[in-house]
């Protein structure tokens, strides 16, 4: 059973949904795994495999990008805190009509046997959620603190839970197995333009 009140004195660190005031410190947890990729095609092969290996979020957004996002009622930021009250990592969650209807539009194409998690996907009718981004410190990683984050946020949402993992242009080999460590079962993949590029995800259920 998950704990709803997330303060794990093995982990020391507290995790609760953000507040503005969290803002600076979400957008720092971000800038330091984010790694930007102008072009996928020109990277060596050592670094795409160091790029595979470790995981890397492409998304480059300002602070005031997460709070607004703070602010906005269908979307969650769930932050764990060191005991000095530094944020050390954050998670966002997506349950707006409008993000979900854009994941649908951009999913050309839905490689899944199961009709039941298919129907989820593609129904307008129908609701889930998904995890957008979760960046932990790297000085925090595998300690349990994504872990952390993520029972905090199982424990609030009543709906499934969907994660989408980048597998090319290049395969974010480090994000599909901490999806998989924590209990997200692969359900299939899907494909579609992004920004003027073909791109495949493994699609996770929760």
């Amino acid at each position: 059973m998950v704990n709803k009140n997330v303060n794990s004195k093995n982990l020391e660190v507290i995790v609760q949904i953000a507040s503005l005031r969290d803002s600076s410190g979400i957008h720092n947890a971000l800038k330091q795994n984010l790694i930007e990729i102008r072009d996928f095609d020109e990277i060596t092969d050592q670094q795409r495999k160091e790029l595979e290996d470790r995981g890397f979020l492409r998304k480059e957004v300002d602070e005031e990008f997460y709070a607004q996002l703070i602010q906005d009622v269908n979307k969650k930021v769930y932050i764990a805190k060191n005991k000095r009250g530094d944020v050390i990592g954050f998670a966002s969650i997506y349950n707006n009509e409008i993000n979900i209807k854009t994941i649908r539009k951009t999913l050309q194409n839905l490689h899944i046997k199961d009709k039941e998690i298919l129907d989820l996907l593609v129904n307008e009718k129908r609701k889930f959620a998904y995890l957008d981004q979760i960046s932990i410190v790297p000085e925090f990683q595998r300690k349990g603190v994504g872990t952390a984050i993520l029972e905090k946020a199982l424990v609030e949402i009543n709906i499934p839970l969907v994660a989408f993992i980048v597998k090319l242009p290049l395969m974010n080999k480090a994000s599909a197995l901490w999806h998989e460590h924590i209990g997200f079962e692969l359900v299939g993949t899907g494909d579609g333009d992004y920004k003027g590029k073909k791109f495949e995800w493994l699609i996770y259920i929760k």
